[in-house]
């Protein structure tokens, strides 16, 4: 019976080398995703995780706020910052016991500051039972480790949010240099990639090392290397960010596009069919 079964070894790799895996129950690392209400981005975090073959290497469940009447603005982050709204959904996602917890807002995780960022990950992992992280923890952990101190960054958001942006870096040690901003209400998702690089050469600017561009709504899966490459310097986005730091606390390498947090180990997924 045990056999019935068995692990599957794979020599498929684009490295050559065996993957012995197995396709049943818990074969991928399960996390629970807590997302904004407006979110609609949740295949591109997928495409995110995937290995350098194509396959998802975590099995994100999702779960998101409950709705709300705001347009994307000051209030609206400060509602999504709020540990008893985020509690609701966080509760929702307990039963299957996920490994580890992810709240894939920005804006939600940043509005309250870096001791308010820190503060909600932590409630919101006792509650959970599980470690959580914040994107913007993670944008924070990613900027780092691709070397980042002066930083440009690109939001879709209003100026108003966009200094609290500003000023959580701050708060952490990073220097803003230069912005750029969309001054959008809502519908993020929808913006298209050549409307994104513009935003990104626009906010980028000569004594930045770095482009760190915010929201998990705005698209960016298919703009990091080509940007990286145009501007000489890292781009990283939220999305990036996100999984980049949820695959190496699961012991994963990280294998999608921008050569900063990519595995030096693994191969790159450039060129490989979405």
């Amino acid at each position: 019976m045990s056999d019935a079964f068995p692990l599957i070894e794979s020599p498929s790799r684009s490295d050559g080398r065996s993957d012995r895996r197995s396709d049943g129950p818990g074969a991928t690392p399960t996390v629970g995703v807590v997302a904004p209400y407006d979110m609609a981005l949740d295949g591109e975090l997928r495409r995110f995780s995937r290995d350098a073959d194509g396959r998802e290497q975590l099995d994100m469940l999702f779960t998101r706020t409950r709705f709300e009447e705001l347009a994307v603005s000051d209030a609206q982050a400060l509602a999504l910052g709020d540990a008893g709204v985020l509690a609701e959904a966080v509760r929702s996602l307990i039963a299957v016991d996920v490994e580890q917890f992810l709240y894939a807002c920005t804006s939600g995780s940043f509005a309250h500051g870096l001791a308010g960022e820190r503060r909600l990950a932590a409630e919101l992992a006792d509650i959970g039972g599980a470690p959580l992280l914040t994107t913007s923890g993670a944008l924070l952990e990613a900027v780092r480790a691709a070397g980042g101190r002066r930083i440009a960054t690109a939001t879709p958001y209003d100026a108003e949010i966009t200094a609290r942006f500003a000023a959580y870096f701050a708060e952490a040690g990073f220097e803003q240099v230069s912005s750029g901003h969309l001054n959008l209400a809502g519908r993020i998702w929808t913006v298209p990639y050549d409307r994104t690089a513009d935003l990104v050469r626009e906010a980028d600017s000569p004594a930045a090392d770095m482009v760190v561009v915010s929201c998990t709504n705005l698209p960016t899966y298919g703009l990091l290397d080509a940007l990286s490459e145009e501007l000489g310097k890292p781009v990283v986005s939220a999305n990036q960010a996100s999984v980049w730091a949820v695959l190496h606390r699961a012991g994963l390498p990280y294998c999608g596009p921008g050569a900063a947090l990519r595995d030096p180990a693994e191969p790159s997924r450039q060129g490989v069919p979405a």
